[in-house]
């Protein structure tokens, strides 16, 4: 049986998490220095930063969610590839975290790229997303936009395919886009899907709870 996030014995990082019918990653602890792991004693006192359909949020967790044997592994400077540690055939699952599997994430850079961009980008530091302001953990798949990088040329995930649904009309992506046939039904899907937590801002660390409930 996994164990309590609130008994754990160990700090935890990258794990796969389970409450109830919820699938989600812990990454670690949210710091001004960056993400670092989450122990048992910042369980309601600390933000966790999680992952949940490719989107990165800040939460407060309660202890009573499960940690299962379940690891995220991120891309390299050899690989794009992303998912869950170990475990072959876990296409649910990598979307779950993800939102897009990396095959998929390939297929809707390629559709959209005029000339150059967009491509697929990697980044051991962490980054800024240059249109929402969120934070990109290290590694964590993005999109770059251009090469001109003073003027704001990254992009999170979760911003890139709002801006892509919200400039089609009725989010047609299929029609407009016939090579992405096989990925505007998760695409679309993202969009519908709510998320627990709020955006990964830095200027979120700096807010007590009770500032944070009273802006919800």
């Amino acid at each position: 049986m996994a164990q309590r996030l609130d008994m754990t014995n160990i700090p935890l990082e990258w794990r796969v998490l389970q409450k109830g019918g919820r699938v989600f990653a812990l990454l670690g602890k949210a710091t001004d220095a960056g993400i670092v792991p989450f122990e048992a004693k910042d369980v309601r006192r600390s933000w966790a930063v999680t992952a949940e359909f490719g989107c990165i949020r800040l939460e407060r967790l309660s202890g009573d969610e499960h940690v299962t044997g379940l690891e995220v592994f991120l891309p390299s400077p050899f690989s794009y590839d992303y998912g869950i540690m170990g475990m072959s055939g876990a296409t649910e699952i990598t979307r779950t975290i993800f939102g897009l599997l990396p095959a998929e994430m390939e297929e809707l850079v390629t559709a959209l790229r005029g000339g150059s961009f967009p491509i697929l980008g990697y980044s051991d530091p962490e980054l800024k997303c240059s249109i929402s302001s969120t934070v990109i953990p290290g590694r964590w798949p993005h999109v770059v936009v251009s090469n001109v990088a003073q003027y704001g040329n990254v992009v999170c995930l979760e911003t890139f395919v709002r801006i892509i649904v919200s400039s089609l009309p009725n989010g047609h992506l299929g029609v407009r886009f016939p090579n992405l046939q096989g990925v505007a039904k998760e695409i679309l899907q993202l969009m519908g899907t709510q998320r627990p937590g709020l955006p990964y801002y830095k200027e979120m660390l700096d807010l007590s709870i009770a500032d944070v409930l009273a802006t919800k």
